[in-house]
């Protein structure tokens, strides 16, 4: 019994070992030039800034296994012999990409780029450019004035013989390899129903393509080192060499195309304020609290690159401005302060912390899901100073529960105190503009250059750590408690994608409560 069961247990976590992997190859067969950037720049200091918008070059070029619109096209991809479509899209991507950096719309490029690079790398992991001896990149695919090679198009041109094995030895034709007897030509592997293989063209291969097993069967694809998806895994290492030379080679040429990378775009400062008459006191600890901290920031590495004030007041809001306003207004019940936080969401840079003083409720309540969705996507940290007052109406105890939502999801607070105690919880600011944040379970965990917990509710004392407290009216303790770490985050969550290219994908904005996620760091 026990002989019989130990070879299906061996099978069995074969199959596990090679699950396993063909995630990993999802995940990072197409990023191996971030790698390389890594390590290239890991002494350079840049900061979440740099790695932020790499990682939405990553996200770009990843996204192309996923999204309806590019995962079974294969001119995105480099399959199916459609050579000359991909490189005109190539190209494409490459235009576009300049043109929106030109204009300085960075996020528009970084977009194109990761969709350009990942069919780049595509063609030397799906093609046949390895077998045929080549070791250095195609410069045709992105420069038309280079010597190209030309395709084995055509129904009536064969380019591969029968494979019956994972692993897929010569089984291209002698012209499409490092044979001296003909012209060598190019293919690429067809990938499963679309379009047609014809008879005798070479597959992508592997278990995840159901073209395999037509004539030719096997295939040519060097996606991973696991026979069990990339029949070519043999020759995986050179094609990744290859692709992340290209990759290089690209950033190269984008090396001046100015602010591309986020490195000389740092955060900004922002005070979204309330000006109407009752916030007097707010205001004054307001001015005092931000000309504090640029003093304390000023000529240091943590000094923003701009300074934003946003002052509002019913009936609309106010223009973003560097320098103070006129402060005028009534102090009525509710305001528009959605709308002047989306207008600082609007003219900040990514990674930037927002600080709201009001006494009021938001009457412009229609505005949550677009602000919510620009913090999301900006990812800002906005912090919301509520003022208490005792007022003659009734009204909802709820009506600042969109305050709480907005700062929860950004990683930041909702802080309700008096006239007397502003100044003192006010503090808190100069404390968070110090740190960088990341969100868990709703709290707020800020980690460099200093460690500091912040609660809305009580907590009992911590040990081995600096405590503060606060009391505003209405019985709440905010414990503050602080500790030295050069640890930095950059995460971001996925969750299981099934389909044609089965893996991890990342979920835009918040995971969904009850619903299982990954946390990549």
């Amino acid at each position: 019994m026990n002989k019989a069961v130990n070879p299906l247990c061996h099978v069995c976590r074969w199959l596990g070992s090679q699950w396993m992997t063909m995630m990993m190859m999802i995940m990072n067969k197409l990023s191996c030039w971030m790698m390389m950037m890594m390590l290239t720049v890991s002494q350079a200091g840049l900061g979440r800034g740099f790695w932020h918008a790499v990682g939405e070059v990553v996200h770009s070029n990843a996204a192309m296994d996923f999204l309806s619109s590019t995962r079974s096209d294969p001119v995105y991809h480099f399959d199916s012999e459609r050579v000359e479509e991909s490189m005109a899209m190539l190209r494409q991507f490459w235009a576009q990409t300049l043109l929106s950096a030109r204009a300085k719309e960075y996020q528009g490029a970084r977009h194109s780029l990761g969709q350009l690079l990942h069919s780049l790398q595509d063609f030397y992991s799906h093609s046949n450019w390895v077998e045929m001896g080549q070791h250095s990149i195609y410069l045709h695919l992105l420069q038309p004035g280079q010597p190209a090679f030309p395709v084995a198009t055509g129904t009536d041109t064969p380019t591969c013989m029968e494979c019956h094995s994972a692993t897929c030895r010569d089984n291209l034709l002698p012209r499409l390899t490092q044979s001296q007897q003909y012209p060598l030509l190019l293919t690429t592997g067809y990938f499963s129903t679309y379009p047609p293989k014809p008879q005798g063209k070479c597959s992508h291969g592997g278990v995840l393509d159901s073209s395999r097993h037509q004539g030719a069967k096997g295939g040519i694809n060097k996606d991973s080192t696991s026979p069990l998806f990339s029949p070519h895994h043999y020759l995986h290492v050179e094609a990744a060499r290859l692709a992340t030379t290209a990759t290089l080679t690209v950033l190269r040429d984008l090396r001046d195309s100015g602010r591309l990378f986020s490195v000389k775009q740092p955060p900004a400062l922002v005070f979204v304020m309330d000006t109407t008459g009752s916030m007097f006191e707010e205001i004054t600890a307001a001015r005092l609290r931000a000309h504090s901290i640029i003093q304390a920031r000023a000529n240091t590495p943590e000094q923003p690159g701009t300074f934003l004030l946003v002052p509002f007041h019913d009936p609309g809001e106010g223009e973003g401005m560097t320098r103070p306003g006129c402060y005028v207004g009534g102090g009525d019940e509710p305001e528009m302060c959605l709308s002047a936080i989306q207008l600082a969401l609007t003219h900040s840079p990514p990674l930037s912390e927002i600080f709201v003083f009001t006494d009021a409720s938001p009457k412009d309540a229609h505005l949550y899901n677009a602000v919510r969705a620009l913090i999301l996507e900006k990812q800002c940290k906005v912090t919301l100073f509520v003022l208490r007052r005792r007022r003659r109406e009734t009204l909802s105890p709820d009506r600042f529960a969109l305050y709480s939502s907005l700062s929860s999801v950004s990683g930041g607070l909702t802080v309700f105190t008096t006239n007397s105690d502003i100044h003192r919880v006010s503090a808190i600011v100069e404390d968070n503009t110090a740190a960088d944040k990341v969100l868990q379970q709703g709290k707020m965990l800020t980690v460099v250059p200093r460690l500091s917990l912040y609660y809305t509710q009580y907590l009992f004392p911590q040990s081995n750590h600096e405590q503060n407290s606060s009391r505003p009216t209405d019985n709440r303790v905010i414990p503050v408690s602080k500790a030295d770490s050069n640890v930095d985050f950059l995460y971001y969550f996925a969750v299981e994608a099934n389909g044609t290219h089965p893996g991890l994908a990342k979920v835009e904005g918040s995971p969904i409560a009850g619903e299982g996620s990954v946390v990549f760091g």
